[in-house]
């Protein structure tokens, strides 16, 4: 059930086409809008040029701000606001309230507004940054791979398709792996078990349970990654069933021995999981063994709530977390990517059903500035949501990604020592992304 909704977002998110713009100057400090504030009172506040402000939170320079809304400021001092708690101040940066305090030397929790603390950044840490790449036209492919290069190791070239008998099916990339290899960005292949059923478990049986088909498979994975100049591949096979978790082992083990020898990398996409069989529908990805052949596991850490299901967060710290606890006893530490959602949904809430929509981070900022969209924040999921009603007069509910979140996601990378992270996909992010990352990580070329 976990990856049913990737197979909507391949299609959804190509007809998204806004790509938003990111600011010079780094950023950490996170501001909480309350009652009052507008764009222009925050960029008095703190002695900014609004339309810089505006550029980097997603937003236009006239933008009417939202109640909980969090918008990223530059430098490090974070101005105090009425009702603000040492404990909440410290929560939003994910810091621990000791740290601010003796940071700025506080003898006391008592704050006041208009007091200016200064937020201590994280020590940087090297980072293995990759992410998923759907080609557009050459233009635009260009254009993504240009502005987004800083903030990038590697792309990975969606999607890749077996047939039945082994065959590839080769994807329109207008010269991505060219303009990859040009920008600095070693571009990997993408090789997906999407049909037109979706995510295809019985292709995936035939292609690596039938030892022929296989190795014809692998053979021609080498000449697609030989002939397109192609680093290495992403294995991003999903659905598998239980009684191929040998199969996709020995195709992994197979198919590393062929590549591994002429320098190319393997990389495998899997589910989350608490356990070897926890939870029991994706036990067919054996982590451990997995471990031990690959380049990189890439974890997708995202997606417990999906258009078909119930509304809730996408990504859970407390799950992603529980997910790297289990992640890091099997795997080295170095091979673990860390996967970041940078899309949201938005279900329609009816007395019997809710239905789903995804679309990216940027369309949600849309939505609600444009609904006026007061912004809730799950503590425990460490997730921002909202609610609007549109001009049919139907509820709507948006879980979505912001600051917050990706802080404290970017925050567990530097906790677990991972070797690196990544997101699907590149050109539906904010703009805010690239600015933490970089304020973060020193990104490894």
């Amino acid at each position: 059930m976990f990856k049913k909704c990737l197979f909507l977002l391949v299609f959804s998110f190509t007809l998204l086409i806004a790509i938003p713009t990111p600011a010079i100057s780094y950023a950490q400090v996170i501001h909480k809008v309350k009652y009052g504030d507008s764009l222009s009172k925050i960029s008095d506040q703190y002695g900014l040029n609004l339309a810089e402000l505006a550029t980097l939170n997603g937003l236009k320079d006239n933008s009417q701000l939202v109640l909980g809304q969090a918008i990223l400021i530059p430098g490090s001092t974070y101005i105090v606001q009425p009702k603000d708690s040492i404990w909440e101040i410290a929560n939003r940066h994910v810091i621990s309230e000791q740290k601010l305090m003796s940071h700025n030397n506080l003898k006391s929790r008592i704050i006041i507004p208009g007091q200016k603390l200064d937020i201590p950044r994280h020590a940087k840490t090297n980072i293995w940054a990759g992410t998923y790449f759907v080609p557009k036209d050459k233009d635009r492919n260009a254009w993504m791979l240009d502005h987004f290069q800083n903030s990038l190791s590697s792309i990975f070239v969606f999607e890749y398709r077996p047939d039945s008998q082994g065959n590839i099916i080769q994807v329109n990339e207008n010269e991505a792996h060219t303009l990859a290899w040009k920008k600095d960005l070693p571009p990997y292949a993408t090789l997906t078990n999407l049909s037109e059923k979706g995510f295809d478990t019985e292709l995936t049986h035939q292609v690596i349970s039938n030892s022929t088909i296989r190795k014809k498979l692998i053979e021609n994975i080498y000449f697609l990654l030989d002939s397109h100049d192609y680093k290495g591949v992403v294995v991003d096979f999903e659905l598998v069933q239980t009684e191929d978790r040998e199969n996709l082992n020995q195709f992994v083990k197979e198919l590393t021995q062929r590549l591994h020898p002429k320098g190319m990398e393997v990389m495998i996409a899997v589910p989350p999981k608490e356990g070897d069989y926890v939870p029991d529908y994706s036990s067919a990805y054996d982590y451990k063994t997995l471990g031990q052949y690959v380049d990189r596991i890439f974890l997708m850490t995202y997606n417990w709530h999906w258009p078909g299901g119930p509304s809730g967060p996408i990504s859970p710290i407390d799950k992603v977390r529980a997910t790297l606890d289990y992640a890091v006893s099997v795997v080295p530490r170095s091979k673990l990517m860390l996967g970041i959602p940078q899309y949201a949904y938005d279900w329609t809430i009816k007395e019997k059903d809710r239905v789903g929509t995804a679309y990216s981070t940027q369309h949600a900022i849309d939505l609600y500035t444009r609904y006026e969209s007061e912004i809730h924040y799950d503590e425990i999921a460490a997730t921002p949501w909202f609610r609007y009603v549109d001009e049919e007069g139907t509820l709507h509910e948006v879980w979505f990604e912001d600051p917050r979140s990706l802080l404290a996601k970017f925050r567990l990378v530097h906790e677990y020592g991972l070797g690196g992270m990544g997101c699907w996909h590149l050109g539906i992010t904010m703009p805010q992304t690239e600015e933490i990352i970089l304020e973060e990580f020193n990104v490894i070329k």
